[in-house]
């Protein structure tokens, strides 16, 4: 990945060089070992989305006022990895930081791609823009930090292969979004993505160090109230997404590894304490960072540990879907994982209600 951006650098503005210098060190720095899985995933997918972006700058048919937008948000997004470097930043603010970059990296190609509805395309880049603004002044912290995983869970749903249709009707043919994150409908009866922009705006006056207090705790408690709303409309958008035809081992592996990767390990190792090898426990997990099906009664978690080890044990599919159902109620489901993933762990929970067992209420239907 390094040697790809090198390769990009001698092609882009001046402007940029030492931004591709920053992700290419960011890069280099979570190469180490002790570096949790997926912390270094989420970084080369946001250099992937990056590189890819650099491409589009660099190419002379790309109009001066895209190719500048792009230029700012690469700036930004750069910006925020770096922030999540220093080595001040708490353990689960950095991983939340990168998460973020990770979601908001993703919408890249869809702000650039020229069919993309002018007012879903304005409203992704307000989101990357303010979000990662935010990230790097506070490092990930605090309630702008978790925020910011809340608007980032409105994105996959924004880039999906039909994302909402704009005043008019046009739809676009922009990037493909993550797997686990496609497949919402072209008519958006929610206002996810106008709640989400407005949550980004009040996340970027909170965390703005040149606003005076008065002005930043102004601006918290509107974020507060705004937050709300965008949650809200999450879970509308939720409430309308098709089941996904899946079986229960997928359905299960889709939604335990999205929940693995905003959940915090110490929340996750202290509810899952009676599901974990006694071994995972002694040494302790520093990162739970996939889950893969075998079957549908099976998953096969992975996890590094604390001696930077990586390791891998079988789950049952029943009971890790039960605590984790205990640990995230439906109506937080959308707002932690996304309103994709969110469809799987119902189905999940509607295959194991199907042979009583419960999942919390993950299976309530719709009643969010």
């Amino acid at each position: 990945m390094t040697a790809a951006l090198n390769a990009r650098r001698d092609d882009v503005p001046e402007e940029l060089k030492s931004s591709i210098d920053s992700l290419t060190d960011t890069l280099r720095a979570v190469a180490a070992p002790e570096t949790k899985p997926q912390e270094r995933g989420a970084v080369t997918e946001s250099a992937e989305a990056l590189a890819s972006t650099l491409g589009v700058i660099s190419d002379d048919s790309t109009p001066g006022e895209v190719r500048d937008q792009l230029t700012a948000l690469v700036k930004q997004v750069t910006a925020a990895m770096d922030a999540g470097q220093d080595p001040d930043v708490a353990e689960e603010d950095g991983s939340r930081l990168f998460v973020v970059a990770k979601w908001t990296t993703s919408a890249l190609d869809t702000i650039a791609a020229r069919k993309t509805p002018q007012r879903t395309g304005e409203q992704l880049a307000t989101i990357v823009e303010n979000v990662n603004y935010s990230m790097e002044k506070t490092k990930g912290a605090g309630e702008t930090g978790r925020a910011g995983v809340a608007v980032g869970a409105s994105i996959g749903f924004l880039i999906g292969p039909n994302p909402p249709q704009d005043s008019t009707g046009s739809n676009t043919a922009a990037t493909s979004s993550p797997a686990e994150e496609s497949g919402n409908d072209s008519e958006d009866p929610t206002d996810v993505g106008g709640s989400s922009e407005k949550v980004s705006q009040y996340m970027r006056r909170a965390s703005d160090p040149d606003s005076s207090q008065e002005e930043r705790s102004e601006a918290l408690r509107e974020m507060r109230k705004h937050t709300a709303r965008m949650k809200d409309e999450q879970r509308k958008a939720a409430a309308a997404q098709e089941e996904p035809n899946a079986a229960l081992g997928e359905a299960a592996e889709v939604c335990v590894t999205a929940i693995f990767g905003t959940v915090s390990e110490r929340k996750l190792s202290k509810e899952l304490e009676d599901l974990t090898p006694q071994s995972w426990d002694t040494t302790g997990v520093k990162d739970f960072w996939r889950a893969r099906a075998e079957g549908n009664e099976v998953l096969d978690v992975r996890a590094f540990l604390r001696n930077e080890v990586n390791t891998h044990a079988p789950f049952e599919v029943g009971a890790l879907v039960v605590d984790l159902a205990r640990m995230v109620p439906l109506r937080d489901l959308p707002s932690t994982v996304g309103i994709k993933p969110t469809s799987y762990c119902k189905q999940a929970a509607k295959y194991l209600e199907e042979n009583e067992v419960s999942a919390g209420d993950w299976a309530a239907g719709d009643d969010y």
